[in-house]
């Protein structure tokens, strides 16, 4: 009886020596946790900080630091908003567009559209703007397209309209640009000349105006955008069911608003000047429109002054850009889709599918073939360099008229 008595006591003993052990683990293993939160949440730092005397070796080695009041940190640090309410911070450029749309408003005008029929009223179509107080005015070719139609100009005052005779319409269907002449005393005397700016020296994200007739109804009406793309290429599709297609290489575009009837007027940068001329925009996208460079206007002016017509450069192709690999390079060339029967490129042998990667010398990975033709003079012989079935060719080509 005593043995069982004595190992029923050595049992319980052992029981509460470990239960004993174990509730002092976990208790410290708690107190060690409670320690870890109040640590890392700063009340210990903020006990002994206060339990110590200021510049002390403890109070050193804490890191602690003098509070202030929320009055007095407001005293050493002011806190001023970077820009207060109302205050505009595009207020330089504002009066900047709005002096320049003062100054050049006027210049623009309307292209209407005579209607013959008794029972219908004429009607604006597209836009326009006065280049010489001689009387020369710049739009599109698509706006005054048609020949057999009659056209007018409406100035800024709808009072004063100008029908123009079907003589005075230069067009120029491979830059989509028309000159309008009409006699100087026509044109009323505030109405200003805009100047030509230089379409070569543009900039990604350079402010630019522009300025229409949207829908033919809204005259005058004035939208800001930057150019948001250089030397882009744009198919225009037209006839039945699309099947005429026109490409325009080496366009500007911009997220400034352009709606149909816009065509024909100018963008304008923020010295005042033209550096393009709006022609179109993609339907079904927001801030996705086009402008013709003002610098092909220039040389056109020349010829009509000199020649009385336009005397416009000529090859006969259709074509799109193409990246050829070859010998481990890179080269942009442009792709022959058609050639034009009987033109200097069907005459110089050049084939649907080949390939020009040279003009006359001149890369086609700096200019475009469009621009590089409207450069050379009419008559001359030049060189072509293509690729037709991956070998290389030299073709000459008499640029010829159109």
């Amino acid at each position: 009886m005593e043995e069982k008595q004595v190992e029923k006591i050595s049992k319980r003993s052992s029981k509460f020596k470990a239960f004993f052990i174990t509730s002092i683990v976990l208790c410290v293993f708690g107190c060690f946790l409670v320690f870890i939160f109040l640590w890392y949440g700063g009340y210990v730092k903020e006990f002994v900080c206060n339990a110590v005397k200021q510049d002390s070796l403890i109070w050193t080695k804490s890191n602690c630091v003098t509070t202030t009041s929320e009055q007095d940190s407001t005293k050493q640090f002011p806190l001023e908003p970077t820009i207060q309410l109302g205050q505009n911070i595009n207020s330089n450029e504002d009066a900047t567009v709005e002096s320049v749309v003062n100054s050049t408003n006027g210049s623009v005008v309307g292209i209407g559209l005579v209607n013959t029929a008794n029972d219908s009223a004429n009607q604006i179509i597209g836009s326009g703007f006065v280049i010489s107080k001689s009387g020369l005015i710049v739009t599109n070719r698509h706006v005054v397209e048609d020949e057999s139609s009659k056209y007018y100009i409406a100035f800024k005052d709808d009072t004063n309209t100008v029908e123009i005779s079907s003589t005075n319409i230069f067009r120029d269907p491979v830059n989509d640009i028309a000159l309008i002449k009409i006699d100087n005393n026509q044109i009323p005397s505030n109405v200003k000349a805009l100047v030509l700016g230089d379409s070569d020296n543009l900039n990604l994200g350079q402010t630019v105006i522009t300025i229409g007739n949207p829908l033919g109804k809204y005259s005058g009406t004035v939208t800001k955008g930057i150019i948001s793309g250089l030397n882009r290429e744009v198919t225009i599709t037209k006839g039945f069911f699309s099947t005429q297609k026109e490409i325009y290489s080496d366009v500007i575009q911009t997220d400034a608003a352009i709606n149909p009837g816009n065509s024909g007027g100018p963008m304008i940068n923020l010295n005042g000047e033209a550096v393009g001329i709006n022609f179109a925009t993609v339907e079904g996208a927001s801030n996705l429109s086009f402008a013709l460079p003002i610098n092909r206007i220039k040389s056109r002016i020349n010829e009509l002054e000199e020649n009385g017509k336009f005397r416009i450069p000529y090859v006969g192709v259709e074509y799109k850009s193409k990246v050829m690999f070859i010998n481990n390079q890179t080269i942009i060339g442009s792709e022959i889709v058609s050639v034009i029967d009987k033109s200097p490129a069907q005459n110089a042998g050049l084939l649907k599918g080949d390939i020009i990667v040279d003009f006359n010398g001149s890369s086609l990975e700096s200019e475009t073939l469009l621009s590089l033709i409207q450069k050379t003079t009419i008559g001359s012989k030049i060189s072509m360099v293509i690729y037709r079935n991956n070998q290389q060719k030299t073709l000459e080509v008499i640029i010829g008229e159109r």
